[in-house]
């Protein structure tokens, strides 16, 4: 029987969570043949080129790291091809690979996405299921295809979204179970002990790329549905709202439903704020538990209402 140690990987990824896979692959002792990441972006006062979280640790790593700005490059192809991997693993690339270079490993060219296929195919599969009030989610391994997230499920990990879950804590269940589905994948493929289960192009969903716009907060809309917002947008980069005749943004972090039994009895308009914090939506009230101001750490509202004097006023 094959192990990990014995596969030679081509590793397909750009941002941090791309990175946690690599590093797991690394640790564990499989060969990573060579790094694909997207090319440096110029960023910040001086323009200097910032090369993605991938590239930056494949290199102090001595691997070899390939960034070109198009998959169909025939140079890039050609230098690829020498490398004679076993598996190509893509995370997170941000590039649609060609036919070619998904046929070139061994094996098989393999993704994680974190979503139970083929519901939320795309790019926002965590925010997507939140913002949905989905039960369920989960990460799944599955063979590359030349349509988007399409490819047949090898493997997959379901898990429940608690009512207390957010971006950051679905993120970390993901990272947690994806790991090891892709290690014990990786071994089932190379030792042909594997099977497909195709996708069900009925039942597809495509989880959008976010929209700045959807980061603000209406306060006119139902609280169940503001606090979905909250939670999917947390800890970043965060529902935000400001306070009527103020310009500078708040960012909302964690906030809980207030029932129509508990909530304050005083008529309020919508985006009143009570003196514990409660606001008054389009329906029910939020208490706000976590807040975030502009250039400052994230605060819980005991502390925030300590320290300024609160009568009644309201988020625009």
């Amino acid at each position: 029987m094959k192990k990990l140690h014995d596969v030679k990987i081509g590793f397909y990824g750009t941002p941090d969570f791309s990175l946690h896979f690599l590093k797991y692959l690394f640790t564990n002792g499989a060969k990573i043949s060579f790094v694909v990441s997207q090319p440096p972006r110029k960023s910040g006062r001086g323009k200097k080129e910032k090369l993605s979280p991938v590239h930056q640790w494949a290199k102090k790593q001595n691997i070899k790291v390939f960034t070109p700005l198009n998959c169909r490059d025939a140079m890039f192809f050609k230098k690829i091809s020498k490398e004679n991997v076993d598996i190509n693993v893509v995370v997170a690339y941000g590039n649609i690979l060609t036919k070619k270079l998904i046929n070139l490993p061994n094996f098989l060219s393999i993704n994680i996405h974190a979503s139970l296929l083929p519901r939320w195919r795309g790019a926002a599969p965590i925010h997507r299921a939140i913002l949905s009030n989905d039960k369920k989610t989960g990460v799944c391994i599955m063979r590359v295809d030349e349509k988007l997230d399409a490819g047949p499920v090898i493997l997959e990990k379901s898990f429940a979204i608690n009512s207390d879950d957010n971006f950051e804590t679905i993120y970390n269940k993901i990272l947690q179970y994806g790991k090891k589905l892709l290690k014990q994948g990786i071994i089932d493929i190379v030792n042909n002990n594997f099977s497909f289960k195709f996708q069900s192009e009925e039942l597809a969903s495509y989880a959008n790329k976010l929209d700045k716009s959807e980061f603000k907060i209406i306060w006119t809309e139902d609280a169940s549905k503001i606090n979905l917002k909250i939670r999917a947008f947390s800890p970043y980069p965060g529902a935000w709202t400001n306070f009527k005749n103020s310009k500078s943004r708040i960012k909302i972090l964690k906030a809980s439903i207030i029932d129509e039994d508990d909530s304050p009895k005083k008529k309020y308009n919508v985006g009143d704020i009570t003196e514990d914090f409660k606001v008054k939506c389009g329906r029910n009230f939020l208490k706000i538990e976590i807040i975030q101001k502009e250039g400052k750490s994230p605060m819980a509202v005991m502390d925030y209402l300590n320290g300024n004097k609160i009568k009644t006023f309201s988020f625009s």
